[in-house]
């Protein structure tokens, strides 16, 4: 049987090389979306310096990625058909990083990957998990009602471009996300402007959004990522815009959407919703 070839990342060509292998082997366990992939490359411009990406591949399909966020974290995914890529993955990690703590999160359903890591010599780190839920679209619509002289709709493409980076960045004040990196997205397989929705105030201005990603392939979603103005939070529109974008989900056919919960008040939110947990992720961590 012939060996897996390594290779470094180019373009977005090997994004979409990435998603094919993310597509390949979704089934609820992995630990990612395709839409993860897009949302992670792209939100940000100008920031190619401060990650690694290599690509496995065998007769010309990919069964692995591995991805180092400097200084020193790993999120990777091997197919679990061949579970033996893990080591290949974790050994080029060690070779590129530069610092003395290694750290790589999986999803707990990820077996092949966590036995790779304890054979390697990770341990386990005791922080919170990221939650992952889920909910059934099948048979399904979420009935909203805005506040007055609200209104939800998605957005126009690049004509609303200022706008939805606004409540975003008004959504998370930290964000590094700039009209430059968000066209990026926007240019990004599967984005789709039907399924990135916002609310709008009585006097037009976002105060809320939500950004799906489809894949057609699954029929399945990733609400990526959710955010309200904080001058409008308590209002319920966090639930209502994430619900409009999953009824727009709904009628694409997508018969399942899931979204990570990274907060007890993300998950209370979805949990509103009638998301319900599957599972969370496992982190570990290794000195060199």
């Amino acid at each position: 049987m012939s060996k897996p070839v390594i290779r470094t990342y180019k373009d977005a060509n090997d994004l979409k090389r990435m998603q094919k292998l993310t597509q390949a082997i979704w089934s609820l366990e992995p630990n990612y979306h395709i839409g993860d992939l897009a949302w992670q490359s792209y939100r940000h411009a100008g920031r190619e310096d401060d990650w690694d990406t290599a690509i496995w591949e065998l007769d010309g399909n990919p069964v692995a990625w591995g991805w180092l966020q400097k200084p020193g974290e790993l999120i990777c995914q091997v197919h679990p058909d061949f579970p033996e890529v893990a080591r290949d993955v974790i050994d080029w990690f060690d070779k590129i990083t530069k610092t003395n703590e290694q750290k790589v999160s999986v999803l707990e359903t990820e077996s092949h990957l966590i036995s790779a890591l304890e054979d390697s010599l990770f341990t386990p780190v005791a922080e919170n998990p990221e939650v992952l839920t889920k909910i059934s679209l099948e048979s399904c619509s979420f009935p909203v009602q805005l506040p007055d002289k609200f209104k939800g709709r998605h957005i126009k493409d690049s004509e609303d471009l200022a706008n939805r980076v606004a409540v975003h960045r008004a959504a998370f004040h930290k964000s590094r996300v700039t009209e430059e990196s968000y066209l990026n997205v926007m240019n990004t397989y599967p984005y789709d402007s039907s399924l990135d929705w916002v609310i709008e105030s009585p006097n037009g201005e976002f105060v809320a959004s939500c950004l799906i990603w489809y894949d057609a392939v699954n029929k399945v979603g990733l609400l990526e990522p959710v955010g309200t103005n904080p001058e409008f939070r308590r209002m319920g529109l966090a639930s209502s815009v994430s619900k409009l974008a999953l009824n727009a989900l709904s009628e694409k056919g997508a018969k399942t959407a899931v979204v990570v919960c990274t907060s007890p008040d993300a998950c209370e939110l979805y949990k509103s919703i009638g998301f319900e947990q599957f599972a969370q992720t496992k982190s570990f961590h290794r000195l060199k």
